[in-house]
């Protein structure tokens, strides 16, 4: 029993989020950090903070820098900060306490946490950062011993204001504004244009109050300290204008994550692929949009963890789709057999029922219990044909589940990729098995009529194999000239004939780790044939007029349009070269039996044409249309395309009408349709599908029915009586093997029960005369030979 799909997108949204936070909690904020860097420009200073030059800064002594600080505290700065390096010149003990009663008197000192501890100072500040990311992450406290500093920009800020800066629920609050921490107690600031310098060399005392009243005014001092003191200036600067960056918490970001984990999941697992793959574009651009609007709020929105367990969750999903896809297609597949074994043992019921009655009228004149036996056999018949309806509706359900489970497994048309265009079941079923082939070495024969996309298939075969980055090399086997056979497959050295003036690679040679394609394989002649064995089986060649030996690695795939075992029974057709050719055989069916699919091409063809004739805009018309699907097209696609492209030549119209065109109906072909080996392939083609095949040559069932007996039959005979090898030998595929061996088994068993009351074979034969009266008289003989065949190993 299947899962919901809700529950599977729950557990694989429910998984990425993990994965994602984990990948977040690896990387820390990189990727949130980058963004705001990428996204936010550089912020404007408030001007409520001014920081002296450092020359003039660093030149101060304990004189000097009494005399700034004067002048400053009598200009109105609201605080001073000033980084006094342990290692300034001192003028004695008296100077020392001059310098600390100036510092004690301003009243608004605020002092580096590694300058001199001995001055004295309103407030001590620590001057640590670091990057996280892209921007500059300074914890507001830190400890120093066993109290708690707070950041210099923090100092400064709380001293100008006359306030006190508080921390709670990782909430700081210094003069009116609120700073949100991240998770390790951190203010993130991003970048900060130039904080406004002053060089006191040339400002009067009116000048400078103007520029520094009621401001911050930083004096740096230890040049090794530059940096972090102006990033302290900074977050001054940062905390007068709220321009700090508040983390939104980190739970957000996980919660995001698994909403948009299960519901990209859920879209990827339940709807069609473009359709998941707009909502994963749409949803990573809204997120991106969405970070970038609360950015320029202030807010630092989580990228890592949503955007992380959207991209796992999209590609768990798929990969999980295709798993799944994989194993409910193995699943119906079983089903499809079992239910294609249940339709043949139904059918071959009907059949001999059928039988059964049919002897019974011929008796119910002679007998009263004859008639009640035959209405007897009559319902018995009707209930048989109700199963074998029911159980055909189950297969055609089955079917059409697969063809859907097979589309979403192959969400962008493995079939189109490869310039199949079709819809047709058959064809599906026969790209199916190319496609599991095709990662073998197996060869391939195309068996179709021209134009029904050989070559297409052929190419197929090798893009979807391991050699697709190798030659792949087309020979129409029917062009080369008969003296020049060898010379065009094999090569030749220079010198080998009149004409060889250098070393030529032949096709084989050429084609070395990659795929031949043999087109036209049945026009050979048997001397032709021979050779191309040779290199089949000993993957090696002479060159003409070569000493040694070429070996090459091909992958050889084959096609014709004849019957490859029509042309073997009758001799133009080496049988060892077909068993040798025949690794996968691919029967593509004619146009005319997938007329669903020719809506399809011709739009495809048409807009093709379109192009070529630089006529755009060209267009069917639903009657044009109409009659495309009604016409036979004995030359399929490549009929379908050539008329086309004559339409867009020359019709003067945008909008196609049948008139456009130019259809002529042709006479209905002299190959007659209803041969054995015609009528075999039409049974394999609708892989012995009774009423598919009936339909198709446009006969009633119970003559399709004969003529497969007969065929049965005549396969029992050439078997000895071994059903299994019979079965093997009529289906030439082995996916159909067990199918066709289930209705061998049942006319051989009713053929047997036919005649077990006879003690004689020519007793046997001639009540089997009256009893399979429709067989076909050819058919009829293998019947004799089959009961000759039965009774002479009883009587042994």
């Amino acid at each position: 029993m299947r899962r919901p799909r809700r529950l599977d997108a729950a557990i694989i949204g429910g998984l990425a989020a993990v994965a994602a936070i984990g990948v977040e909690l690896a990387v820390s904020p990189a990727l949130d950090t980058a963004a705001a860097a990428r996204w936010l420009p550089a912020r404007v200073p408030t001007g409520g903070v001014v920081v002296i030059s450092e020359a003039a800064a660093a030149s101060a002594d304990d004189g000097a820098l009494r005399r700034l600080v004067t002048r400053l505290s009598a200009a109105g700065a609201a605080a001073i900060v000033l980084d006094v390096p342990a290692q300034v010149p001192r003028a004695g003990a008296a100077s020392e306490a001059l310098l600390r009663q100036t510092l004690g008197q301003a009243g608004n000192i605020v002092l580096t946490l590694d300058g001199r501890p001995e001055l004295a100072s309103r407030a001590v500040g620590h001057i640590l950062d670091e990057r996280t990311g892209a921007l500059t992450a300074i914890p507001m406290f830190a400890m120093a011993g066993e109290r708690s500093v707070p950041a210099l920009g923090v100092a400064a800020v709380a001293v100008a204001s006359d306030s006190r800066a508080t921390l709670e629920a990782g909430v700081v609050t210094v003069a009116g504004h609120r700073v949100r921490l991240d998770t390790r107690g951190r203010a993130l600031m991003r970048a900060t244009e130039p904080l406004p310098q002053l060089d006191l060399a040339d400002i009067d005392a009116d000048g400078l109050a103007s520029l520094v009243s009621g401001k911050i005014v930083v004096v740096p001092g230890d040049p090794a300290h530059a940096e972090r003191v102006r990033r302290q200036a900074e977050l001054a600067d940062a905390l007068l204008g709220d321009g700090t960056l508040a983390p939104a918490p980190r739970a957000s970001g996980w919660l995001a994550a698994l909403v948009l984990g299960v519901a990209t999941a859920w879209l990827w697992l339940r709807r069609r692929w473009w359709h998941a793959l707009a909502f994963t574009l749409a949803v990573t651009v809204g997120t991106l949009a969405l970070a970038m609007l609360v950015l320029r709020l202030g807010v630092l929105a989580p990228l890592a963890a949503p955007l992380g367990g959207l991209v796992v969750a999209a590609l768990a999903a798929i990969g999980w789709r295709q798993v799944d896809a994989r194993r409910r297609l193995e699943s119906l597949e079983a089903e499809l057999g079992a239910m294609r074994e249940a339709l043949a043992r139904h059918e071959s019921a009907v059949e001999a029922l059928e039988e059964d009655l049919e002897a019974a009228r011929a008796a119910m004149e002679r007998s009263a219990d004859a008639a009640r036996s035959a209405d007897v056999l009559r319902a018995q018949l009707e209930a048989a044909r109700r199963q074998e309806e029911e159980t055909r509706r189950r297969l055609d359900a089955l079917t059409t589940a697969s063809h859907a489970v097979t589309a979403s497994a192959a969400p962008d048309d493995a079939c189109a990729r490869v310039g199949i265009v079709t819809r047709d079941p058959v064809m599906l079923a026969l790209f199916r098995d190319l496609e599991k082939a095709a990662r073998s070495s197996l060869p391939v024969l195309i068996i179709g009529e021209p134009g029904t996309g050989k070559e297409l298939f052929a190419r197929a075969a090798h893009r979807l194999s391991t050699r697709a980055g190798e030659p792949f090399v087309a020979v129409n086997m029917a062009a080369i000239p008969p003296d020049l056979f060898e010379s065009e497959l094999f090569g030749h050295v220079r010198g080998s004939f009149t004409g060889a003036v250098a070393d030529r690679r032949g096709w084989f040679e050429q084609a070395h780790r990659g795929t031949i394609f043999l087109d036209e394989i049945g026009e050979l002649r048997a001397d032709q044939q021979a050779k191309l064995l040779r290199v089949l089986q000993e993957k090696s060649f002479h060159r003409v007029g070569a000493a040694r030996p070429t070996s090459v690695d091909v992958r050889v795939v084959a096609a014709t349009n004849r019957d490859p075992e029509r042309a073997v029974a009758d001799g133009s057709f080496r049988e060892d070269l077909y068993f040798r050719l025949k690794g996968l055989v691919l029967r593509l069916p004619p146009l005319r039996e997938r007329r669903a699919d020719i809506a399809l091409l011709a739009g495809r063809l048409l807009q093709e044409a379109a192009v070529e004739a630089r006529r755009p805009g060209l267009a069917l018309s639903e009657a044009a249309l109409a009659a495309l699907e009604r016409h036979d097209w004995p030359g399929n696609v490549r009929e379908l395309q050539n008329c086309l492209r004559q339409a867009a030549a020359l019709a003067e119209r945008h909008v196609l009408v049948p008139a456009d065109l130019r259809l002529t109906e042709k006479p209905a072909s002299a190959e007659p349709h209803d041969t054995d080996a015609a009528v075999l392939a039409t049974l394999r083609r609708h892989r012995f599908d009774m009423q598919a095949t009936a339909r198709s040559l446009g006969w009633d069932r119970s003559t399709v029915t004969q003529r497969l007996k007969g065929l049965g039959f005549r396969a029992l005979v050439e078997a000895r009586g071994d059903v299994a090898r019979a079965a093997a030998a009529l289906a030439d595929d082995p996916t159909l093997s067990r199918t066709v061996e289930l209705k061998l088994r049942e006319y051989h068993e009713h053929l047997l029960r036919t005649v077990g009351g006879f003690d004689s074979a020519d007793a046997a034969v001639a009540a089997c005369r009256r009893r399979f009266k429709n067989l076909p008289e050819r058919h009829f003989r293998s019947l004799e030979a089959l009961l000759q065949l039965h009774f002479s190993g009883r009587s042994g």
